[in-house]
């Protein structure tokens, strides 16, 4: 039988991405039932030159520059064709190939896909979390790319005929299909992924709170400065604490937020910015953290994914505070292992945060330890459903 999975995407390997933290996990499931895997991704930010490395091993998988991946040859566009996978695909032992995954690959290039299995007999996946909106300014940008995500969605899925879905909410939406329900796999028995002892961040009283990441277009992705709003009535309230944020500097905040300038200037050395970091520093930041936070709009955007920056604080033992999207309600238990706020309104999101922020030392310890027990998405809790999902697999249509 076909032993070989190959996973496809803009991945920005080895971990410069939240897409390629999925992959990973994704690559270790997947091993763990059997398979060999490999990913095609971006090894480095620009295409490797001709006669340069084309592929890397991270944390024992093949990853292979998808740009690239026959070293010395130029290949059309890996967003707008599948021909540099097909190649490869065709470089590998004739029959070893199982299946072919694309995940939120754009249109063009994951129909050229389809029509490139199909020729070939190999039954293809999309890995869906993403429904894209409309994002900043550009007009025809957003014109090109809603059209191309709703056919791929609504056309595609049902082309390929198999799906994984980080959300029960988007999985309902295509009925008929082989598919199964992936929100994140993490390898719990990763050094990087196991959670320390619990213990407070800090030890005047103040509670550490931690932003990790890209706000989006706007600042709109993540509620950022309705974030910064709740903070602003705990500040003026006198409650103590402590927000930092990684991923950009005040400058590029207030770029983004000029009215914002007196608000950030009132919060003082309660509000730090970190600046961009790698990705190991955010997992050391979230690390020495009480809380991480984000808010997002409950949307059909925010509900056909799923939070990566849940999965991590989950799997490190860190509490959330957050609002209720996708299927974060089905892990986070208001109060036990973090605190929902009822949406996104700017009472709402002060209120969950003042009841982080004034949480008791016993009761925060006490919520990181509930929180450090168990990782509901290490790989065990996703073979079964992975197996299954493999065993029914559909050739393309």
């Amino acid at each position: 039988m076909p032993d070989t999975l190959i996973l496809v995407g803009g991945y920005g390997l080895p971990d410069r991405t939240a897409s390629a933290t999925r992959a990973i996990g994704l690559a270790k499931l997947f091993r763990s039932i059997g398979l060999k895997v490999i990913i095609l991704g971006k090894i480095t930010p620009e295409v490797p030159p001709i006669g340069g490395p084309t592929e890397i091993e991270v944390e024992g998988i093949r990853c292979v520059d998808i740009r690239r991946p026959i070293p010395g040859r130029d290949y059309a566009r890996y967003d707008l064709s599948g021909e540099s996978v097909m190649a490869f695909v065709d470089s590998l032992p004739a029959g070893s190939v199982r299946a072919v995954s694309a995940y939120n690959h754009a249109g063009q290039a994951t129909w050229s896909i389809l029509r490139g299995c199909k020729a070939r007999g190999i039954p293809a996946i999309l890995d869906c979390t993403e429904w894209y909106g409309w994002e900043g300014k550009k007009v025809l940008r957003n014109l090109q790319r809603i059209a191309w995500t709703e056919f791929r969605l609504r056309v595609l899925t049902r082309k390929a005929g198999n799906l994984i879905a980080a959300s029960r909410w988007f999985a309902d939406t295509l009925p008929g299909l082989n598919r199964v329900l992936l929100p994140f796999v993490i390898d719990a028995s990763d050094p990087k992924w196991q959670p320390e002892p619990p213990r407070l961040a800090r030890t005047d009283g103040r509670r550490r709170f931690l932003y990790s990441g890209s706000p989006g277009l706007g600042m709109v992705k993540d509620r950022l400065p309705v974030a910064l709003e709740g903070f602003d009535a705990l500040h003026t309230t006198g409650i103590p604490f402590e927000f930092r944020i990684a991923g950009m500097t005040r400058d590029q905040y207030l770029a983004e937020r000029p009215g914002d300038a007196a608000l950030v200037a009132r919060l003082g050395d309660s509000l730090q910015f970190l600046g961009r970091i790698p990705h190991a520093d955010s997992l050391a930041e979230l690390r020495a953290a009480d809380y991480a936070l984000f808010f997002r709009r409950n949307d059909r955007v925010a509900n056909t994914g799923f939070a990566t920056k849940y999965v991590e604080a989950a799997s490190l033992g860190i509490p959330v505070v957050t609002n209720p999207t996708s299927d974060i309600d089905l892990y986070l238990t208001d109060g036990r292992n973090g605190f929902l706020a009822p949406d996104i309104s700017a009472g709402s999101i002060a209120g969950g945060l003042r009841r982080a922020a004034t949480l008791g030392d016993a009761e925060l310890l006490a919520m990181k330890s509930v929180c450090a027990s168990s990782n509901p998405f290490d790989i065990p809790h996703w073979q079964a459903p992975a197996r299954a999902f493999l065993d029914a697999l559909r050739p393309v249509r």
